[in-house]
């Protein structure tokens, strides 16, 4: 009975921390006004992070052919540990994933769709149209 009220006590403890600590909420990505897409990742213990996709000049971080640039992608950060970057992509479907350190892969936590393939066997899907001329997200 002790070790049942024990954990009771133990999980509602850690479990309030966890709900009052300072947590970053992060949109997935939004077009701006030049119609660009913003994507937005929260890392603050990364020193590199680039966005990698299947879109031809990006091509999973590789960039146009096999060049290899590595700089392909590559996200600013704001100094407070949220990267950011605005591509340029016509209406369609992207897969993509963020680069954290050249060490990790991670999808989009502020973008709930995502579809197997990709460097990582998941991928972020992004999907974009024209709706009156401008482009939108789905």
């Amino acid at each position: 009975m002790r070790t049942g009220i024990s954990l009771t006590m133990a999980l509602v403890l850690f479990g309030g921390c966890a709900y009052l600590a300072p947590r970053e909420r992060v949109a997935g990505p939004a077009v701006d006004g030049d119609g660009a897409v913003v994507f937005t990742f929260y890392a603050p213990a990364a020193t590199r992070v680039q966005l990698a996709g299947d879109w031809p000049e990006n091509n999973w971080a590789r960039g146009d052919g096999s060049a290899g640039e590595a700089d392909i992608g590559l996200m600013s950060d704001d100094g407070n540990g949220l990267w950011t970057i605005a591509v340029h992509l016509d209406p369609g479907r992207y897969r993509y994933l963020f680069w954290v350190d050249e060490a990790r892969w991670h999808l989009d936590p502020g973008n709930p769709e995502d579809v197997a393939g990709g460097l990582a066997g998941r991928a972020s899907l992004l999907t974009l149209f024209r709706r009156g001329g401008r482009l939108e997200i789905r």
